[in-house]
């Protein structure tokens, strides 16, 4: 990592840490967020892919798993018919706001499908050039939609729960660290890396960042391991700054390739997302705020460090974000066999 990543990080840190001082909703996510769309837009596009990336990631899910509490197995069963419910239609969803695309604007079916797969958005940009699309558009509008819900969703989740924000924004936990627990948490880290090198999967960093927290926390420090606030402020920071930075000119001249449908398709999107954790509500008793941090596709680590920051369970979200992501990969080959059959079958 050189001298500009290190500046760019430290500055997300450090607007990140004033936003949350001056009480801003998901303060440290947001801050590292704006930090990284000015970095992108105004100063330098800095790549922090791999390892940067996995190791933020790592910590984000470890540092869920340090709170998470083994009654969620329990919950994640008992939400199974209410997530299946809501991955339908999420795939649906993204089908139909593909098929849109399509229409609206010039580019071939296959890329404009996976413009609107809904999450995953790096696995999904990974593979698309595999499958023929255009994978600089996948990226420009992949990283235009999760910009747009990381910025928008804590501000809407401010409108909805406004006791509960101040509650988050004025959290100043400062948990007694012991040198055991930062050992522990660091060997936590370290196995998830090591773990996803040997066995990659959708989502895995988060996945085994969450796994092994856990375990470590439950069953190696026990019931007095607790992390300060700040650790998770850190990651989200992270998060923030190196999804923003992905937002850099080049997005911004594929996205005026598409137009106007762009901005049309993304408030598409949202009302989409808002109406599906309506259903997950109404299917769950879930507060609101809650189900739509746990079913908008925007991402399993940036939602997940939303719900850190609004302090909305983290871990629930989480993990629901990881089964989708996983489903979604398991059914995209299957997808885009029927896209690709319908296309040929469409052309004169």
């Amino acid at each position: 990592m050189k001298l500009a990543h290190i500046i760019c990080l430290a500055a997300a840190l450090g607007i990140g840490g004033l936003f949350n001082v001056l009480n801003l909703p998901a303060g440290w996510l947001l801050g590292g967020l704006i930090t990284g769309i000015i970095y992108g837009l105004f100063i330098k596009r800095l790549n922090f892919e791999g390892w940067p990336f996995r190791a933020t990631l790592a910590l984000v899910g470890v540092n869920i798993g340090f709170m998470m509490e083994s009654e969620l197995f329990y919950l994640i069963g008992h939400y199974f018919f209410p997530l299946l419910v809501t991955l339908i239609l999420t795939l649906a969803g993204g089908v139909g706001i593909g098929w849109l695309m399509n229409h609206w604007t010039n580019l071939d079916p296959l890329t404009a499908y996976f413009c609107c797969v809904p999450g995953g958005a790096s696995e999904v940009i990974a593979l698309s050039s595999d499958y023929g699309a255009d994978n600089r558009m996948v990226a420009a509008f992949h990283t235009a939609r999760i910009t747009f819900f990381v910025l928008s969703i804590p501000f809407l989740v401010g409108f909805f729960y406004p006791d509960g924000m101040r509650v988050a924004a004025s959290g100043t936990e400062t948990a007694v660290v012991t040198a055991g627990t930062m050992i522990g948490f660091g060997t936590a880290m370290v196995v998830t890396l090591i773990v996803y090198r040997f066995l990659k999967i959708p989502a895995g960093t988060l996945f085994y960042g969450i796994i092994t927290g856990f375990i470590i926390s439950e069953w190696v420090l026990g019931a007095n391991a607790s992390l300060p606030s700040y650790i998770g402020g850190i990651g989200q920071a992270f998060i923030g700054v190196m999804v923003g930075i992905r937002f850099d000119r080049p997005t911004l001249i594929k996205l005026k390739e598409i137009g106007k449908p762009s901005a049309a398709l993304l408030g598409i999107y949202f009302l989409f997302s808002l109406s599906l954790a309506l259903i997950f509500e109404w299917l769950t008793n879930l507060p609101y705020v809650t189900s739509l941090l746990s079913t908008v596709p925007a991402g399993a680590a940036e939602m997940s460090s939303t719900a850190i920051a609004l302090q909305l369970e983290p871990t629930l979200v989480s993990s629901l974000h990881i089964i989708r992501v996983m489903v979604l990969m398991l059914f995209l080959p299957l997808l885009v066999h029927v896209i690709k059959k319908a296309a040929i079958n469409q052309k004169p």
